[in-house]
């Protein structure tokens, strides 16, 4: 086989897909390596959730949304975050993804992909923009069939190691067992780094280092530290977010409960929420509750999480296992099962807006409980780039034929809290720098003040020490 291409993206998640069908349909030759059997990453695995604006589902619906709109949604949820982390927002980048965004969603049309549903998120997002994935597996098959038809050298368990670098010039790949030359460029977009405790602990604290996370085992950071050795420079690191280790599409169907058999807070809302309203439990002790049917239809997500659910065939059964109030929690799944089969749209007690498709009840035993347990979500942290994708030094010169998209780039990273921008990012901004990289079309220069940002700046008094 061939070892050398024009471009050699690693990864074969959203963001190298869709990089390498990008380069490939702009005339490029792609080699993809992926360190898994089969491509699709995380997105494959996930409950699917995407973030456009401007696109048909909008329109039909009579959504008034825009770039504009969206841009200040972003800024919104990073003003909110700031107030827990030291965090660089790429502007510049997260206005070319909401202006490119709606060309993604008819991308994925083109390609077969079919939504179901609007998925409220008022806080987060001001316009209806979020949708789910009728089905995630497409993600590997659907870009399986493509990326084949489309001529792109996939390499599965093929786990990238190493930059190769000639004269300061990234010009390949070094994998376990074969070396890869590309003649254009480099594209890292191996996912984050979630699955590597001792590269956590050098940006949270230690008891969070080991705490179950979501993604890959795959998601060991190879991007992050093949970049870093050749001067990247890495932002939004220490970004790593608590989480309620839940596929939230199991969140849709359940609703959570304390000792007290109680529920206490919108199950559905913002993450960084739902672990403090855990925290404030007695114990810090809550469980999901939900059917047979919710069992049965969310299987690999629930199969996937930190402890195997407890079941039992009466909701007084089920609280007895999980050291609930039998008679709270049958009471809290009346009043639930109540909501679902009224016209109301918002849960009066807590908000939620976000239900089960077709509002269906906890109706159908035998009856399930799910530990709420606390882990991280994806990681913010990556590279800085530019508007091209192209992988930046400390003084904000590009390194020459290096690009990062996905998990790799840390300039959208940490507006993760808004719900379904980790793919649609991914998905956009890949197809940017596939485009980019395959037609040599770049528009950026670097930035000769970025230098000063590293110098003291007169302001910055330092103490004089007496003796």
């Amino acid at each position: 086989m061939k070892n050398t291409a024009d471009i050699v993206v690693i990864g074969g998640g959203p963001a190298g897909v869709a990089t390498a069908l990008e380069a490939s349909k702009n005339g490029a030759s792609v080699l993809l390596l992926e360190a898994d059997t089969l491509i699709g990453g995380n997105a494959a695995r996930s409950t699917g959730y995407l973030a456009f604006q401007g696109f048909a589902m909008q329109d039909k619906a009579g959504f008034e949304d825009s770039a504009e709109i969206f841009y200040a949604d972003m800024v919104e949820e990073i003003n909110r975050q700031k107030e827990n982390y030291g965090i660089e927002f790429d502007a510049e980048l997260a206005k070319v993804f909401a202006q490119e965004s709606a060309s993604t969603y008819d991308w994925l049309i083109d390609l077969g992909f079919e939504f179901n549903r609007f998925l409220p998120r008022p806080l987060q997002h001001s316009v209806n923009r979020m949708v789910d994935v009728t089905d995630t597996s497409m993600f590997t098959k659907v870009f399986s069939d493509v990326l084949e038809k489309n001529d792109v050298d996939i390499r599965t368990s093929t786990r990238a190691r190493r930059l190769l670098v000639d004269k300061s010039v990234i010009v390949g790949v070094q994998a376990e067992n074969e070396t890869f030359r590309a003649n254009l460029g480099v594209v890292l977009a191996a996912g984050g780094y979630q699955a590597n405790s001792s590269l956590r602990k050098k940006y949270q604290p230690e008891n969070m280092a080991s705490t179950p996370y979501l993604g890959t085992q795959y998601d060991v950071g190879d991007g992050h530290i093949m970049g870093q050795e050749v001067g990247g420079e890495l932002i939004n690191m220490t970004m790593i977010p608590p989480l309620i280790m839940v596929g939230s599409a199991l969140v849709e169907d359940s609703i959570a409960v304390n000792a007290l058999g109680s529920r206490f807070h919108d199950e559905a809302g913002p993450y960084d929420y739902r672990v403090k309203e855990l925290n404030n439990q007695p114990g810090r002790s809550a469980h999901y509750i939900y059917d047979n049917h919710t069992y049965m239809k969310k299987m690999q997500l629930i199969n996937e999480m930190p402890e195997t659910p407890s079941t039992a065939n009466s909701l007084m059964e089920l609280a007895e296992i999980i050291g609930s109030d039998p008679k709270g929690l049958d009471s809290e799944i009346a009043r639930w099962n109540d909501f679902l089969s009224s016209s109301k749209e918002r849960d009066p007690e807590f908000g939620r807006v976000i239900l089960p498709a077709g509002r269906r009840g906890i109706l159908e035993p035998p009856y399930y409980a799910s530990k709420m347990i606390t882990g991280i979500n994806f990681p913010a942290g990556g590279f800085r780039v530019n508007a091209d994708l192209q992988v930046l030094n400390v003084y904000g010169e590009p390194i020459p034929k290096l690009f990062a998209v996905g998990d790799c780039s840390g300039g959208l990273g940490p507006v993760i809290g808004m719900g379904g921008m980790r793919i649609t990012p991914a998905l956009t901004l890949g197809r940017v720098a596939g485009r980019k990289i395959a037609t040599q079309n770049f528009e950026c220069t670097p930035n000769p003040e970025r230098l000063d940002s590293y110098i003291p700046s007169n302001e910055m008094k330092v103490p004089v020490i007496d003796d």
